[in-house]
């Protein structure tokens, strides 16, 4: 079961910006290219593990009724701040995405930025499938990605600095290909004095390999249309370290 970021909320988004976009920014356009592709009507959606709120209102300024869930209190705090003018379009809630419970129904979901790795069993895997099938429409999309091995033996082993003007992260990574398991030990130090000045969490994420994922989907009853690796950023350093699926009730 995942828990919450307590540290990176902090500078989340200002992280994000030094990828060159933030996340959302550059996944948006694939998610756009399958709506159209798969003709997903605009109606109302759901954003899971949707962080700082970035892409829920995104969605939501083109029309989409966002339901943003995350179970990051922080997270769901800094989505809060960034309501105003769509607060009706858009509605964030604090939940674990294996218990997931929506008061109605959506005709697409989405969950990016590698989330469902948080998950660490497969048990856990499957809870949040079911509950993104029981929160789908009859016939309703689930758009969602996944870091692939090449991510976690590349990215995930070396200590990594992020530099910025107002803080610096330090990611200390590994990975065990034995039992798939990934570790960061996150290390925020504050270069203005606007927080803590040192803060520290641990973020572990677990590698599922393909034929895992879609087992467990088409044991909940999705259909699998589409699954292909990729390159967020388009830096060619980064090369196709994720995976986008795309599937049906």
């Amino acid at each position: 079961m995942p828990t919450g970021y307590t540290v990176l909320p902090k500078v989340y988004d200002r992280w994000q910006q030094t990828y060159g976009k933030d996340f959302s920014s550059l996944i948006l356009p694939r998610l756009l290219s399958a709506i159209r592709h798969y003709r997903i009507p605009k109606s109302a959606m759901l954003d899971l593990a949707c962080g700082t709120g970035t892409l829920a209102i995104m969605m939501a300024r083109r029309g989409w009724k966002v339901w943003g869930v995350d179970c990051s209190e922080g997270m769901i705090a800094e989505s809060v701040k960034k309501l105003e003018g769509i607060d009706k379009q858009v509605i964030f809630l604090c939940q674990d995405m294996t218990q997931l419970e929506l008061p109605g129904q959506v005709i697409l979901a989405t969950c990016f930025f590698d989330s469902l790795n948080h998950l660490l069993t497969k048990r856990d895997l499957l809870k949040t499938f079911r509950g993104v099938y029981k929160a789908l429409l009859p016939n309703g999309y689930f758009v969602f990605d996944v870091n692939n091995e090449l991510c976690y033996k590349s990215v995930w082993t070396p200590t990594n600095t992020v530099s910025h003007k107002d803080f610096t992260l330090v990611f200390r990574n590994t990975y065990n290909p034995d039992n798939r398991l990934a570790r960061s030990g996150v290390e925020l130090f504050s270069n203005t004095g606007s927080f803590n000045e040192h803060s520290t969490e641990t973020v572990l994420e677990r590698y599922f390999d393909n034929e895992e994922i879609a087992e467990l989907l088409r044991t909940v009853g999705f259909r699998v249309l589409q699954n292909e690796d990729f390159s967020f950023t388009g830096i060619p350093d980064l090369s196709t370290m994720k995976t986008l699926w795309v599937v049906q009730k």
